[in-house]
C-alpha cells in the first residue's frame, strides 16, 4: 500500500510539472526557500512543523509515520536555501545491520539509508531546487518521504526491529 502511495506522489509531482502544458496557469517557482517557508508548506499539508535553532543552524522539526523527522536546509545565503534534506535518525541498536540497510537501498528509491560511524541509523532524502520548485512539489516530496518512512518502519518491524 505504501509503495502505491509513493507511486501516486511521484505521479502527482509529474502532473504539477506538466500543468502549464495543459493550458493552466503556471504556479510560482522558487529557487530558494527560507526554513519558515518550508515549515509553512508542511503545516499547510497537515504536518506538524516547528522551527528549531540549534548550534547556529536553523531547521524544521516535523513528524512522519510516527517518528520525529528533521528537514535541514542546505546551500543557504542570507537565510534563503537552495535545497532541503529530510532526515530520520534512530539511535544505535544492535538490530540495525548493514544487511538491512543494503536491502533498503537495493529495493527502494528516493530515500537512502545508512549507518553512521557510531551505529546510528539514518533515512534521508534530498530536494534540489535548481530550475525551481513549487509549493506543491515540496508538499508532494514531503508526502513521498512520509510514505517511505512508513515503509522503512514496516521493514524494521518485519525484521523484528523497532
Amino acid at each position: 500500500m505504501r509503495s502505491f502511495l509513493a507511486t501516486i506522489a511521484v505521479v502527482a509531482m509529474a502532473l504539477v510539472t506538466l500543468a502549464p502544458c495543459f493550458g493552466q496557469s503556471s504556479p510560482e517557482l522558487f529557487t530558494t526557500l527560507k526554513p519558515e517557508d518550508v515549515a509553512g508548506i508542511l503545516r499547510d499539508a497537515g504536518y506538524r512543523a516547528e522551527i528549531v535553532k540549534e548550534n547556529n543552524r536553523v531547521f524544521v522539526r516535523s513528524g512522519m509515520a510516527g517518528y520525529n523527522v528533521y528537514v535541514y536546509p542546505y546551500g543557504c545565503q542570507e537565510g534563503r536555501c537552495a535545497s532541503l534534506q529530510f532526515s530520520l535518525g534512530l539511535t544505535k541498536n544492535a538490530d540495525f545491520t548493514l544487511s538491512m540497510v543494503n536491502k533498503w537501498n537495493q529495493e527502494k528509491r528516493f530515500a537512502k539509508a545508512y549507518l553512521d560511524t557510531n551505529g546510528n541509523l539514518y533515512l534521508e532524502s534530498d530536494v534540489y531546487f535548481d530550475g525551481g520548485v513549487t509549493k506543491d512539489t515540496v508538499t508532494a516530496w514531503a508526502r513521498l518521504y512520509d510514505s517511505l518512512v512508513g515503509d522503512f518502519r514496516q521493514m524494521m518491524n518485519q525484521l523484528g526491529k523497532k
